[in-house]
């Protein structure tokens, strides 16, 4: 019987489970993009000697600092959910690579959805083509959806099933 992973209520086969996690690494890494954006606005403002605000309305120098602490904070959240979605995929591709420890799948896995690196990259870094990368992905959710995620987060899934 296949086992699938959970989100929202929903049962997921393994590339869907995979596009969650790299869906998760980029939020992430807006989300911190666009804190520092918010950082870089407030810039440092150099003390003025005059009492009187010049210009035509009213300013509040912190209100950028403000916005962006206020942000920080709901981001904090979103930040703890999208790491733990990312750990989690990053125990499955490490119980892949347990399960089969001569093959890159776990590899390709990791570097595709967990560092969003693009096919080109991870196939130069492992020194095979584009497709074979690719194929080596593509085997691997097939593995992981035949034993369920659980079952390959724990490596425990070469027990179960040849290779495929």
């Amino acid at each position: 019987m296949q086992m699938q992973a959970r989100h929202g209520g929903f049962s997921l086969d393994a590339r869907e489970y995979f596009e969650t996690v790299r869906s998760a690494v980029r939020a992430r890494g807006m989300c911190m993009a666009r804190i520092d954006r918010m950082r870089a606005a407030e810039g440092v403002k150099g003390a003025s000697l005059s009492a009187m605000p010049t210009g035509g309305g009213t300013s509040d120098p912190m209100a950028k600092t403000d916005a962006r602490m206020d942000y920080e904070a709901q981001a904090l959240r979103e930040l703890a959910q999208y790491d733990a979605e990312v750990a989690d995929g990053m125990a499955v591709c490490a119980g892949v690579r347990t399960a089969h420890p001569s093959l890159r799948w776990g590899y390709v896995l990791e570097m595709r959805y967990c560092q969003d690196m693009l096919w080109d990259a991870i196939a130069a870094q492992l020194g095979v083509t584009r497709q074979q990368a690719q194929r080596d992905a593509y085997s691997a959710m097939d593995w992981v959806d035949a034993v369920g995620i659980a079952a390959a987060r724990s490596g425990c899934g070469q027990a179960a099933l040849p290779l495929l």
